[in-house]
């Protein structure tokens, strides 16, 4: 497990959980964190962390500070801070951070680019 998100449930900073069964549509913005389980289809645009859980499927544009990926996204990612992919991540977009993990057994089909 990443130590951003080992940090993250070690100081229960997790603000938001939206559980495996839900299906969200639409415009998704927070400002401190949340992890996604189940299906999302949208924009997410937001100033705190994105956790993108083992059973997510994710059809979004995501502009955050930090995102972490263990599940699956189809759109673009652009984080001020950093992005981890997970072994259990699928990616397929463009990444753009100032900070970029990629985990041995993630798979990912886009571009990656740092940011200043």
């Amino acid at each position: 497990m990443s130590n951003l998100l080992k940090n993250y449930y070690n100081n229960k900073k997790i603000k938001t959980i939206l559980g495996k069964k839900t299906k969200f549509v639409g415009n998704l913005n927070f400002e401190e964190s949340i992890k996604i389980n189940g299906n999302f289809s949208g924009v997410i645009n937001a100033s705190g962390l994105l956790i993108i859980g083992e059973d997510a499927y994710i059809e979004a544009d995501v502009v955050a500070q930090s995102v972490i990926v263990c599940g699956t996204i189809k759109g673009d990612i652009h984080a001020n801070e950093r992005v981890e992919m997970l072994p259990t991540g699928r990616v397929y977009g463009n990444v753009k951070a100032k900070k970029i993990k990629i985990s041995d057994g993630v798979i990912f089909y886009g571009e990656c680019k740092t940011i200043k």
